[in-house]
């Protein structure tokens, strides 16, 4: 694959990704005793964001020569913004209207830091950690991540005369935070600081941001020797990912030493085994219907799903199958009505942050 070949244009198998993350979230949070690993289906999400920021990014620098900021901050604002919203102030007029004083005044706070994409240090350094809205702490890490990054990777792009550096600088950041966790992990850092961090957990984000940039640079040779690796490769990262997802824990060590790492790695080699592999059976399963639309209203499902599982909880109701299914019913209509009456109607704005070729179509300038 040369450079300029890589096609940035949608992709449903990753959007097929995206609905095994997002339903192995749901299901930990939800209870499952089957999926105590869910958990991981954020950092597949983090190696996901990485990977299609930067491989656009890339490749509109590349058509253009530069690359817009602008356009980039405002479509992640159109495509994250609204729904957030709609979630925070919802959280604090049920709480006006259903808690004491105390509590709704707490819950407010939490709202607060929330919108300022600040819970995963608030959790982190135990300042004010949000208790419902605390899983919104993988949205602040993205969030920050989409503030730094492009500026830096603009940069490189602009300084580094060959591709493979500006590879190596990402691999290097990502090397960097795994051994920042490790380190503190030695000297006694809790879990909480480790698993919340920007810092701790940026080595999932750029894994994707490191294969993202090789693959829109054409320094992946998807053919020849890699085209059976990935033959093999696959299906085994199938397998070691059902593993963990399946036995993987939280507060154990080696989670925090080498398991994150592992699910970034398996992560990145199905992704790119789904891009460039057409007879990949892996690319295929990603591809089915369902999954892909599951993983399209993916955010309004992680947005609205632990607020519903701790209503079931607030009801009486205690982690288990009747949890799992009245929570998971309610959160795929709540997600279904966000995605279809607000959020799609909304990317149509979009169109106003792409850049126009030559023969008059639009390109988009960013990550959908």
């Amino acid at each position: 694959m040369s450079q300029g070949d890589f096609k940035s244009g949608y992709r449903p198998e990753l959007d097929g990704l995206r609905g095994v993350a997002i339903l192995g979230v749901m299901a930990y949070h939800a209870g499952a005793p089957f999926l105590r690993g869910g958990f991981i289906g954020v950092d597949i999400f983090f190696v996901l964001s990485g990977f299609l920021i930067t491989s656009l990014l890339v490749s509109e620098f590349d058509r253009y020569g530069s690359v817009s900021l602008r356009a980039f901050y405002m479509r992640r604002v159109l495509r994250l913004g609204p729904a957030l919203l709609t979630l925070l102030i919802t959280f604090c007029v049920v709480s006006f209207a259903f808690l004491g004083e105390e509590q709704a005044n707490r819950n407010y706070i939490d709202a607060l830091i929330s919108l300022a994409y600040l819970t995963n240090w608030a959790r982190a350094f135990s300042m004010h950690p949000p208790d419902v809205l605390g899983y919104t702490w993988s949205l602040s890490i993205e969030e920050q991540f989409y503030i730094v990054w492009p500026i830096a990777l603009l940069t490189l792009l602009r300084v580094c005369k060959k591709r493979y550096q500006v590879v190596i600088f990402a691999a290097a950041i990502a090397l960097f935070s795994w051994a920042l966790r490790v380190y503190l992990l030695s000297n006694g850092s809790t879990p909480l600081r480790l698993y919340n961090g920007l810092d701790t957990r940026a080595d999932a984000l750029m894994v994707g941001c490191t294969f993202g940039v090789a693959l829109a640079s054409g320094l992946i040779n998807t053919e020849g020797i890699l085209s059976r690796l990935l033959a093999f490769m696959a299906p085994v990262s199938v397998a070691c990912l059902s593993v963990l997802f399946v036995f993987s824990d939280l507060r154990a060590p080696w989670m925090y030493q080498f398991g994150l790492v592992a699910v970034e790695l398996l992560t990145a080699i199905l992704v790119i085994d789904a891009l460039t592999n057409p007879r990949s059976f892996v690319r295929k399963f990603l591809a089915m219907r369902w999954l892909v639309w599951v993983g399209s209203i993916s955010y309004g499902l992680y947005l609205w799903h632990y607020p519903m599982y701790r209503m079931m909880y607030a009801f009486g109701l205690h982690p288990g199958p009747v949890t799992m299914g009245l929570g998971t019913l309610a959160t795929f209509l709540v997600a279904v009505l966000s995605y279809y009456a607000m959020e799609k109607p909304i990317l149509k704005f979009k169109r106003n942050f792409t850049r126009t070729v030559a023969n008059g179509s639009a390109q988009p300038a960013v990550a959908t």
